[in-house]
């Protein structure tokens, strides 16, 4: 990863952000410091609901939402999100249209994505931004599903090389396409001649998809060791010519291509072994810390921007050494912190941060 470490960080800030129709979010704008900016409120009033929206404009996607709808307002069809975005000296305009798919009874699309009142594709919308975000739910990463800790290599990916999303993007497509085919052969509708495009069309992709992946994964192993010794081992499931003609047969009876980045997955090893299994709690959060400050320092480096840092109600997870870590990571960058105590990190700190109550 020496290409990533030679080029000098643009400064960015997120300035202001304008929410209309946005979950429980009537309309209401917050404006944001360059420093830490602490969000203070009860349960239910809409702090993640916040953060959700700023990374919304970071990655194009909700970090909860299963569905874009969603994320609209109940009883209102449209909600919009817009951002103000300091880059290098120049403001962007960053904004989210989401829908639930009908406008006065015409199908609209389920999400827009606009850069300065342009519209755009959500792959050239995405990287104009960028934030990580760290909540007590990235437990999940380590001790739950492998499409879970694929999507995490996903959005890091995504965000960071656009050649990683295009190449993605037609992977998953191709995919779904070769399944159906697979089904259709079963099905004695066509021929295995029909696989000969699909193939080659996901060979192409996955190996990239794959190479990029093990790029990552090395960088994360190669951070200064700050958390004491962690590693992640990388199960990649590599595709080839040559593996899906072994596993041809196999594949038509299930209907389902068994070989492919799209099966991959990961362990991070600790000194008692894998985490998910013999990790302490403890270890487990630590683990995740790990994760997303080695992403916040991939993502400045690919981007050579310094990302906006997103903590949703951590503290209360954190031991007093994990803490430490935290605000080291948080001197010179600007944070958005969400808690229900104004001096959950501190009187001296808090004196010290742009408080915003809800």
């Amino acid at each position: 990863m020496s290409s990533l470490s030679k080029i000098e960080n643009i400064k960015m800030l997120l300035k202001k952000i304008s929410l209309q129709d946005f979950r429980n979010y009537k309309k209401r704008t917050f404006n944001f410091s360059p420093g830490v900016n602490l969000v203070v409120g009860p349960n239910t009033l809409g702090k993640t609901n916040l953060l959700e929206t700023i990374y919304l404009l970071s990655s194009g996607d909700s970090f909860r939402a299963k569905k874009i709808e969603e994320m609209v307002a109940h009883d209102e069809q449209v909600a919009h999100v817009v951002g103000t975005v300091e880059v290098d000296r120049e403001i962007l305009r960053l904004s989210v249209v989401l829908t639930r798919g009908i406008i006065e009874g015409k199908r609209v699309p389920l999400r827009q994505f606009f850069l300065n009142n342009v519209k755009k594709s959500k792959m050239n919308f995405i990287g104009n931004f960028l934030a990580v975000i760290f909540r007590p739910e990235d437990l999940e990463i380590v001790i739950d599903s492998p499409a879970i800790r694929r999507d995490f290599l996903d959005d890091v990916l995504n965000q960071a090389d656009r050649e990683y999303y295009r190449a993605h993007l037609s992977y998953r497509k191709g995919l779904r396409s070769r399944n159906k085919i697979l089904e259709n052969i079963r099905e004695r509708k066509t021929s295995t001649r029909a696989l000969f495009f699909w193939d080659r069309l996901l060979v192409e992709n996955g190996e990239l998809i794959t190479k990029k992946r093990e790029e990552f994964i090395n960088f994360l192993n190669d951070q200064e060791d700050a958390f004491g010794k962690l590693e992640i081992f990388y199960q990649k499931n590599l595709v080839s010519l040559k593996r899906l003609e072994e596993k041809r047969n196999i594949e038509i009876a299930a209907a389902m291509t068994l070989v492919g980045p799209h099966r991959d997955d990961f362990s991070i090893l600790g000194n008692s072994g894998d985490l998910s299994v013999y990790g302490s709690r403890g270890e487990q959060r630590l683990a995740v810390l790990w994760l997303r400050l080695g992403q916040l320092e991939f993502l400045r480096r690919a981007r050579s921007k310094q990302p906006v840092l997103l903590l949703d109600d951590i503290f209360s997870e954190l031991d007093g050494k994990n803490r430490r870590i935290i605000f080291e990571a948080i001197e010179g960058n600007q944070v958005i912190i969400t808690s229900t105590d104004e001096f959950s990190l501190g009187r001296k700190m808090s004196e010290e941060m742009k408080i915003m109550k809800l």
